[in-house]
């Protein structure tokens, strides 16, 4: 085991994406818990200063929830061309539940694979 000197963003799809997923790939989502089953996890460097964990939470949403968004959405409409405009984080929090993570473990035998998306 080995610990992975980063942090975590947990995304979780919320009831406004699965209606929205409902118009793009129905056949591919029978419901929201099936698609709550899977949440994805964003790692960031770890904080150089001392800060408490919720302003920190709320720091990191704030920088990164547009590439998440469009992140997300991209793995069911990958060119956007059906998803819906992201207003302001009050929206994106309407879509996702964020959960944060300040210790990261790989527990996996083989070397971590690092892909370049965008």
């Amino acid at each position: 085991m080995k610990l992975v000197n980063r942090i975590s963003l947990i995304i979780t799809p919320k009831q406004p994406m699965y209606q929205w997923l409902q118009q793009v790939a129905a056949e591919e989502v029978t419901s929201l818990e099936e698609l709550q089953l899977e949440s994805s996890c964003y790692l960031l460097d770890e904080p150089t200063d001392e800060i408490a964990i919720s302003p920190l939470k709320q720091q990191l949403v704030e920088q990164h929830y547009r590439m998440i968004w469009q992140s997300e959405l991209e793995v069911w409409d990958e060119f956007l061309d059906q998803a819906p405009e992201l207003k302001d984080l009050a929206m994106f929090l309407e879509w996702f539940d964020v959960k944060f993570s300040g210790l990261t473990f790989d527990l996996a035998s083989n070397n971590l694979m690092v892909a370049n998306t965008q």
